[in-house]
């Protein structure tokens, strides 16, 4: 048995599937059945149930705890003895939201690229509440997203802070308010409290709740007492702020993102709404192993001096 062997055999159980297993594995179907067969030979047992989708016998679910474990002290292995060689290698596995990951991220991965050439960057772009689900079940080696409360065997550091705000165009907001539009929308760098009754009429581009900005806006609306009109629902937070800057309706948004996509120019035609309960810290998180991969902490470093 070998550590081959585990590999493939995690993929397939992932996959439940084995041409999509080979695809992945960037071998053929006939090997990855061959290979599985000897694993069960060597084992004495069939591990899988061959139907559609492929399921795992009670002696493949026992074999997998064990190969997950195999897996990851061949990973850890392989990171320690990097640290000690000084010759970093291997795939570090980052956990952030696609759009976060969009504004953030490409000058800072380029640079530490060049700085660390043999390090390869796994980008898992996903929503706030998976990211750190996947660092627990050690899918990922950083989560950078908003924590939310202490979590067990996982230790964080300091990374930024966002902001959420209300965009409105001017053209939309002259169109649903007339000349008391301006006198709705506060200077920027005063928060309000909440929504006033004059949104109940506004159409809005939301994010779902399991997003920080749609959680703020669903919040604010409970507190305002109305339900949204809601005029376009997507995970896509460029799309909702194209269709917010034609005029389509309100749209709740990181403020970096507005920065770094929107020209000056398209920026000033928007309204800006700022909130008490829109600020908020996100973080970097780790697992607490004995030994934590140093490139880790390097790749936090980088990230935070690109800031400076």
């Amino acid at each position: 048995m070998n550590f081959l062997s585990m590999k493939y055999f995690l993929t397939l159980a992932e996959e439940k599937n084995f041409t999509r297993a080979a695809e992945r594995l960037h071998i053929t179907q006939q090997t990855l059945s061959a290979h599985i067969g000897g694993l069960e030979k060597e084992v004495g047992t069939k591990l899988f149930v061959r139907h559609v989708p492929l399921e795992l016998t009670d002696s493949g679910a026992v074999f997998l705890r064990y190969a997950r474990i195999f897996f990851r002290n061949e990973l850890a292995l392989k990171r320690e003895l990097s640290d000690v060689s000084g010759q970093y290698k291997g795939t570090l596995r980052i956990g952030i939201a696609p759009c976060r990951g969009r504004v953030e991220l490409p000058k800072v991965i380029a640079s530490f690229r060049d700085a660390y050439p043999h390090v390869r960057i796994g980008l898992h772009e996903m929503a706030n509440g998976d990211i750190w689900n996947a660092l627990k079940h050690d899918e990922i080696d950083v989560a950078m997203a908003r924590l939310e409360g202490e979590l067990p065997g996982i230790a964080h550091r300091p990374w930024m802070e966002e902001e959420i705000v209300l965009l409105v165009s001017k053209d939309l907001a002259k169109d649903l308010w007339g000349e008391e539009a301006g006198r709705i929308f506060m200077p920027e760098g005063q928060r309000k409290r909440g929504l006033s009754l004059h949104f109940a009429d506004c159409p809005f581009l939301l994010n779902s709740e399991e997003d920080i900005a749609g959680a703020l806006a669903r919040k604010l609306f409970r507190d305002a007492g109305f339900s949204p009109w809601i005029a376009v629902d997507s995970e896509n937070m460029e799309t909702l702020l194209d269709l917010c800057l034609m005029g389509k309706g309100a749209y709740f948004c990181p403020k970096n993102l507005v920065k770094a996509l929107l020209t000056p120019e398209n920026r000033k035609k928007l309204y800006v709404l700022e909130f008490q309960d829109g600020k908020y810290g996100l973080s970097f998180g780790f697992l607490k192993n004995s030994h934590r991969w140093k490139i880790i902490e390097k790749w936090m470093d980088a990230v935070l001096q690109a800031r400076e």
